[in-house]
């Protein structure tokens, strides 16, 4: 594993990567694997602080040689030949087709959805996923900020005759829709989100009841050395300093206290077929929950009526805060 200290060593390896390229995407592919960046050391502890925020896009700054805006997160690549050979069937690797169609059918298997149901996915790039769900029958909405694939996904779609709603915007639309789905998906796509902590909440009005969120193939594992930030691992850095995308990892005991955070629990569904086999699923927890102060202060969440202990806590709080009733 080669250790990098500086963009121009970085900028010699993507010459490296280049010239992989030209040979195959599984050399490509195997070449990322041989570099990583130099880790800083973090000087901020809270994940969820501005100044946390603000440390990892000044990263992203150093990296890529520019801001960090959503207009960065685009796709060069031709339309008609897309539709042919949209990835990953464009890559030409049995590898990497097999990898990416057996995460897609984990998803599908593990999303469990009563037919019609309402879909929208965010991020739906080359559309593999949101075509197949609609061959299915159910009624999906596709997002994504590069005009190319909305205009890439609807052509696929009117080839086979099957209508899909694709419209081109950033996560951001999240805010702003006034209609509600059965489920929404992040298919290798949420880590592109420079605002995560703040899509969350957009995310719950768009939801039915008993509605779920997916997150599938994202790069969420206790073994990321921080809570969140940017992944300097090869291929990261490649699509940073190359495209200017926002590449993003997560802890996973960050990622569960992030929904905890906005009520939602998840369950976690792993394929090891493929190394995009990891699901996190997040519904809203509706079991009854107390948000009771501590001596300190400090919020206590999670007092539930199957827990017997906190039950008797909470009738103390409440026969202590009446006692001036007597």
């Amino acid at each position: 594993m080669r250790i990098i200290n500086s963009l121009d060593e970085l900028d010699l390896i993507i010459k490296e990567l280049d010239d992989a390229a030209k040979i195959s995407d599984d050399a490509l592919r195997a070449l990322f694997k041989t570099f990583k960046f130099e880790e800083s050391k973090q000087s901020y502890t809270d994940p969820f602080s501005a100044e946390y925020h603000k440390h990892q896009f000044e990263i992203y700054e150093k990296i890529s040689g520019k801001r960090y805006k959503v207009d960065n997160e685009v796709s060069a690549f031709d339309v008609n030949q897309a539709i042919k050979e949209p990835f990953p069937f464009s890559s030409k690797s049995c590898d990497t087709v097999g990898n990416h169609i057996i995460a897609i059918g984990h998803l599908i298997k593990t999303l469990a959805l009563k037919p019609g149901s309402k879909i929208i996915e965010f991020g739906a790039g080359w559309g593999n996923t949101t075509l197949w769900l609609a061959q299915m029958g159910f009624e999906v909405t596709a997002i994504d900020i590069e005009p190319r694939f909305i205009d890439l996904i609807k052509k696929r779609a009117a080839a086979i005759n099957i209508d899909i709603e694709a419209i081109n915007a950033d996560f951001q639309i999240a805010h702003k829709l006034d209609r509600k789905w059965d489920a929404i998906i992040f298919f290798e796509s949420f880590h592109h989100c420079a605002d995560h902590q703040g899509l969350i909440p957009g995310l719950l009005n768009l939801l039915n009841e008993g509605g779920k969120i997916i997150f599938a193939a994202e790069p969420i594992t206790d073994d990321f050395p921080i809570p969140w930030g940017l992944r300097l691992d090869g291929e990261s850095l490649w699509a940073i300093r190359n495209f200017g995308w926002c590449e993003l990892g997560f802890q996973e005991s960050y990622f569960r206290e992030l929904m905890n955070r906005n009520n939602l629990k998840i369950a976690k569904y792993s394929c090891p077929e493929t190394p995009w086999g990891t699901i996190f699923i997040a519904e809203r927890n509706n079991s009854l929950n107390f948000d009771l102060p501590s001596p300190d202060g400090t919020p206590q969440s999670d007092l539930s009526t199957k827990n017997s202990s906190s039950v008797l806590k909470l009738l103390r709080f409440i026969k202590s805060k009446l006692s001036f009733l007597k």
